[in-house]
Parts: C-alpha cells; structure tokens; sequence
C-alpha cells in the first residue's frame, strides 16, 4: 500500500477543517428557524452566527411592538405594550453585556408573553417577578407603582407604573449580581421614573364627573410643540454597525445633551425614532439595519431616564432618500454622496398650558 506523504495529509487536513468551518459559519446551516423566539444558550453565545441569530430574535420582537402600534391599533400609552417593550429593553441590554444568567431568556419571556396576549387581543395578567435570581428592593416605589393603579388618573400612568416595575427588577437582578455599587444606578433611574408617573397622573384630567367648573380667568390650552433632530449615521455608528454598545462616543454625547433637554420637559407626550438607510445593499437588510439602529437611540435615551413608554421606533430602510446621486459615481464617492439618506430622525412632541391671548 503506498503511504499518503507528509504533504497531502497536511493538505487534506487543511481541506478538512476549511470545509468544516466553511459548515460552521454558513448562516444557511446554523442559524435557527426564522420566526423563532428562542434565544440561544448562553455558553453558545460566543460565534457570530449566534449573536447574529439572537439579535434577530430580539428584533423580530421590537417589530411585532411597532406591527400592533400601527396606526394606533394598541398605543405606547397601554400598560401591556408599555410592559412589553420595557422587558425586551432590558433583555437586550443584559445581552449586550454579556450577562450569562437567566435573566436574558426570562426578561424576553415576559415580552413574548405581553405580545402574544396584544397580538390576539385578549386579556393577560399582570406580573413583575423576580427575573435573574433578582432580589426586591425599594418597596416605597413598588408602593407607588402599585397606588397610581388605582388612583382616577391611573389610564394617564399605567404606562409609566408598568415601566417603573420592570426598572425595579432590573435593579435587583443588578444587586443580586454585584451588590449596591451595581444596582444604585439603576435605583437612580426608578426614582426619576416615579416622579414622571406621578406628573403625569397629577397633570391628568380629571373624570367628566369631577371635572371643577371653568375657572373665571382666562382659559388655559395646551399647545403641542413638536422638535425634530436628524442625525446622520455615520456620526452614530461606523459602517454596518447598529447596536447599544457601537455608539460613538460623539453620538453618545449629542444624544446625552438631547436626553438632557427632553428630561427638563414637563410633558413629553411622544418620541419617534426613524432610522434610515441608502439605497445600496439588499433592501430587506437596510430595513433591519435602519431599525436596529433606532432601536439603538431608543435604548440609549431610555438608558438616561427617558420613559421607555413614550417611544415608537420605525425603520424605513431606503424608502425615503434625500440624496440625488449619479449611480455612475464610483463607489467611494457614490457612498459619501448617500449619507444624508443614511440618518436617524428623532421627533420630540412635547405640550406645554398656554392661557388664552398669551404669545
């Protein structure tokens, strides 16, 4: 029998482990089912095609949230679609940073959950457990949560209360983990949580059958004001990039300040974020980036205290381009050409009480 040399074993061998790895990272073959909710586990989570496959969970999620907020079919303003969206925030920012706990997979459960019920149309109970081997703190604002229910102005903060839950659990999942150095932080943004509930239920209006009689002066109006900040994304993000943790640190801090001027509003009624993407590339593709990255801003601004509840995200992908551009550029300058179609728009509405006759 002639024995095979040194040299064609070792060409066989490498044959061998590039056709193996060529089986290992082909999306085709180890990606999970489209449509499945199902994350992996966590000791798979250290390949690309893994993290790629949860994202895309995650993001399936955040558009089934926008499919029943369409056209005011379920608003942000309901406690369940409110409660959903708060879970998946904090189950993709525990992915994001690497959390290998429960707390991921049970986090996205409960909005699974909240989604399914909205979907369908029926009724769900309401719940906030201790997700993550969590602990319970700060029962003055669980108390708070808990009384605004049943206040008559509860259908003014039901979104705000459901938010304020999920914060609260997400404080104790941080203590359990690291203690009150981890948690304070996230304490932090329960309690600017619960004082925006409790404006917005004082500010709510009163039921017809208490409604006072009209004051004698002159009448007060509300006057809705509407800011709009666009940004491009190549000062958010770098090429192909979308996620929390690729922002940078000049988006970062343009986001930062807007956060900060949104905040010392005192009636912030709705904030839309609408990624965008260029005409290049694969359109289905450019449609999950655009929403990947709003997504992104979102979290990023509900991460400083913005109420997760007053936020719709869309991504429209190339569907409205503000560039004119030659496709007979070359490629580099065809790319810069399209930035401005590569943006993220932001619109604050916020109301402010005028009296009648004022400026």
């Amino acid at each position: 029998m002639k024995t095979p040399s040194i040299t064609s074993l070792t060409a066989t061998l490498a044959l061998t482990l590039g056709l193996a790895g060529c089986a290992a990272t082909d999306p085709r073959v180890t990606d999970r089912q489209p449509g499945r909710d199902a994350l992996s586990p966590a000791a798979e989570r250290i390949t690309d095609e893994s993290i790629r496959a949860d994202h895309r969970a995650m993001d399936r999620a955040r558009q089934r949230l926008a499919d029943v907020n369409r056209e005011g079919r379920v608003p942000t303003s309901d406690w369940r679609w409110a409660k959903a969206s708060c879970w998946l925030d904090m189950a993709r920012q525990n992915y994001h940073e690497n959390d290998r706990s429960a707390v991921v997979e049970e986090a996205l459960a409960e909005s699974v959950r909240l989604l399914d019920a909205l979907e369908k149309g029926v009724a769900v109970p309401d719940r906030s457990p201790a997700i993550g081997g969590g602990v319970r703190l700060r029962e003055d604002l669980w108390a708070r949560a808990a009384r605004i229910r049943s206040e008559p102005a509860a259908h003014c903060a039901l979104a705000s209360a459901a938010c304020l839950e999920v914060q609260l659990v997400s404080a104790g999942h941080e203590y359990a983990e690291g203690g009150w150095r981890h948690a304070a932080p996230y304490v932090g943004i329960a309690e600017q949580q619960a004082e925006r509930m409790d404006r917005q239920a004082r500010a709510c209006p009163a039921p017809a059958s208490e409604a006072a009689a009209p004051p004698p002066t002159a009448a007060v109006a509300s006057r809705a004001r509407v800011e709009r900040l666009v940004l491009t994304t190549d000062t958010l993000f770098d090429f192909d990039r979308a996620d929390l943790t690729d922002i940078r640190p000049a988006g970062r801090a343009r986001l930062d300040a807007l956060a900060a001027r949104a905040l010392a509003s005192p009636r912030i009624e709705r904030i839309v974020v609408t990624g965008h993407a260029d005409r290049l590339g694969d359109p289905a593709y450019n449609r999950s980036l655009s929403l990947r990255r709003a997504g992104a801003v979102r979290d990023h601004l509900v991460a400083r205290g913005i109420a997760a509840s007053v936020f719709v995200v869309r991504g429209e992908g190339a569907e409205r381009p503000l560039s004119q551009c030659s496709e007979s550029l070359p490629r580099e300058r065809l790319i810069a050409c399209l930035q401005d179609d590569r943006r993220v728009e932001i619109d604050i509405s916020t109301t402010t009480d005028q009296s009648a006759g004022s400026p």
